[in-house]
């Protein structure tokens, strides 16, 4: 994954219809700092739609990670799941996963 300057962060975003989920990166996005770099991982399939979005910044030493995912279901209702991890509770998550899938 790379990042990027969070100017450069919205134009992936651009290609994505309206929605309350893009309404939240944006959100998002605008509170951060300057200095934040940003990388995103979007899959838009049929049956599911999510978006990874990473900020991190050097300078306040955060790292975050927000997740937001849709199902066909979700998708149809204008509705979605989010979640939001720092960088102690990511690695908690994959130290966790990687354990469960041996």
């Amino acid at each position: 994954m790379d990042f990027v300057s969070l100017n450069e962060s919205f134009f992936p975003l651009q290609e994505l219809p309206p929605s309350p989920l893009l309404l939240h990166v944006h959100e998002i996005l605008n509170t951060e700092d300057a200095d934040t770099k940003i990388a995103m991982n979007i899959a838009d399939k049929p049956d599911f739609f999510s978006l990874l979005l990473v900020t991190t910044n050097a300078k306040e030493d955060y790292w975050n990670m927000h997740l937001f995912y849709m199902d066909q279901i979700e998708r149809n209702t204008k509705e979605y799941r989010y979640h939001n991890f720092s960088i102690t509770e990511s690695i908690h998550l994959h130290n966790c996963l990687s354990q469960l899938f041996k």
